[in-house]
């Protein structure tokens, strides 16, 4: 089978969760099929990581993405129809160089990631057409309004979250089948298609090889928090944080320290670690791997978000104790007090992270079982196997 993937971005280095789930979808797709990847460039660097994907097979065509002014900005954020993070994504390039590639190729089917690259789907008339939906992107700026304590800002999000349902509601319904992260995304997505279009459940995965159970090193109490922090859920858990529940810990353990790892943390967030030795703010990092393996608990406060956190099944994978907000793990088949321990107000998670501290043995077991879950269900190759198996369904319909 031969599936063109449209991208709204490369997808290396792997380092959001957005290009981690794009580039492991790419790389599960490319395992069975022939895969042609169309998709805007940010950076020069983008020829360099590119030879990574062609020597997967996949075949990489880029296209410059369009800077908007500041003043651009404004107008559309106020003025145009489209929500500006769609908008943005949307330019005459783009779709010229979508002809171009379908003038020179048959395809069985047409890969669309990100409902961002939605905006073309116009283009790909008697083609099999599946959208890969990261999150439900309405429901993502619902939250970011409902936690803003700026008036403007508040007003901002609702205004940018009511562009988008009407244009995920009206989008979705074009597509012959649709892929979210959760059964939580499904059910909202669901809602919105109101049963004209299928919604498949494709979970985010982990590589459970090469994020790989490492054993907890006897040293002091130590909490990770990773991800990329120029992403707004990121960096309000990280704020919110460190403002609500890391003082309520300090409080009967003063010693534990907070690793926040992630590239682009705003000055906010730095500032954070400037007034406290005990918060560290790497910035970004080659690879994650040492400071999860370094901590005995990986928390998760988010109060914004939508799909699923590539970070807990990272952690869950190596063997780390969890402590997430409902937000934070939604979408994983997890089970507080077994796999996971859930905390959704500041004394009670606070309590739950002194609690693992003084409890390793229930740490242990907390993360034996986390690993336990990611192993049969979250592996990226279970999760390629259910993807490629819609794909070779006779008619590419549902």
């Amino acid at each position: 089978m031969n599936i063109l993937f449209l991208a709204p971005r490369l997808p290396l280095p792997t380092d959001t969760g957005g290009k981690i789930r794009t580039f492991n979808i790419l790389k599960q797709l490319a395992s069975t099929n022939r895969v042609c990847l169309l998709c805007f460039s940010f950076e020069e660097a983008d020829q360099y990581h590119a030879q990574a994907l062609r020597e997967l097979g996949v075949e990489v065509h880029m296209v410059p993405i369009d800077r908007f002014s500041v003043i651009q900005k404004i107008a559309a954020v106020i003025f145009n129809p489209l929500p500006f993070s769609i908008l943005k994504y949307h330019t005459s390039r783009m779709e010229q160089s979508i002809q171009e590639v379908l003038a020179k190729q048959t395809f069985n089917a047409v890969h669309i990631d990100h409902l961002h690259m939605a905006v073309y789907s116009g283009c790909f008339k008697g083609i099999p057409c599946f959208l890969d939906e990261h999150n439900v992107e309405y429901k993502i700026l619902e939250r970011c309004a409902h936690v803003e304590s700026s008036g403007i800002k508040k007003m901002l999000y609702h205004n940018q979250s009511q562009k988008m349902k009407a244009f995920e509601s009206q989008k979705i319904n074009v597509f012959n089948g649709v892929f979210a992260c959760s059964l939580d995304d499904q059910q909202l997505l669901n809602n919105l298609a109101q049963g004209q279009v299928s919604v498949h459940v494709i979970p985010n995965g982990v590589d459970t090889a090469y994020f790989n159970q490492r054993q907890i090193q006897e040293n002091e109490d130590t909490a990770v928090f990773t991800g990329s922090m120029d992403w707004l859920p990121n960096d309000d858990a990280i704020t919110y944080f460190c403002k609500e529940i890391l003082p309520r810990v300090w409080q009967k353990n003063n010693s534990l320290k907070l690793y926040v790892v992630g590239k682009n943390p705003s000055k906010a967030v730095k500032e954070l670690a400037s007034r406290d030795r005990r918060v560290i703010v790497t910035g970004r990092v080659e690879d994650v791997r040492p400071f999860i393996e370094g901590a005995n608990i990986f928390i998760v406060p988010l109060r914004i978000g939508g799909g699923t956190r590539l970070k807990i099944l990272e952690a869950m994978a190596m063997g780390r104790a969890v402590i997430s907000t409902s937000i934070g793990a939604e979408g994983i088949e997890c089970k507080d007090g077994v796999n996971i321990a859930i905390a959704d107000d500041p004394d009670d998670f606070a309590r739950k992270i002194i609690d693992l501290c003084k409890q390793p043995l229930f740490a242990l077991s907390l993360g034996q079982e986390g690993r336990n879950l990611v192993c049969q269900k979250y592996d990226w190759a279970i999760v390629g196997r259910n993807l490629n198996a819609i794909y070779q369904e006779p008619c590419l319909c549902v």
